[in-house]
């Protein structure tokens, strides 16, 4: 009985574990030509961090403030649809081309970015 149960513990666990960092599903890009879109809030230092950081090396990017309801409204569906929970996450949310990251470094969305310039 004592192995049946820590064997249901491990599995819930591995499968827990996989929900949250295994591969997410990307979702349809918002843009055709290559883009990044940051979602989160005027008052988040994580976010206007990431906003100056792209301002300055040039990126193609677009901010989304989630304080307006129709922007969270959208990036809930989104990360919905890239398998990320809604329910408690980090700010910012980052979207490039269609590859959504919750509180990304800079340097990986610069790479990122850079890699699927079109």
């Amino acid at each position: 009985m004592k192995n049946l149960l820590i064997m249901t513990f491990m599995i819930f666990c591995v499968v827990k574990g996989w929900q949250q960092f295994g591969p997410k599903e990307p979702v349809e890009p918002l843009f055709k030509e290559s883009y990044v879109a940051v979602y989160g809030r005027d008052s988040c230092g994580y976010t206007m961090r990431m906003v100056r950081n792209l301002q300055q090396s040039k990126v193609n990017y677009r901010y989304f403030n989630i304080d307006q309801l129709n922007h969270e409204n959208e990036l809930h569906q989104r990360m919905a649809q890239a398998g990320i929970s809604t329910r408690r996450y980090n700010l910012p949310v980052v979207d490039i081309n269609g590859d959504l990251t919750v509180r990304p470094k800079f340097k990986q969305v610069s790479r990122q970015y850079n890699q699927g310039v079109y």
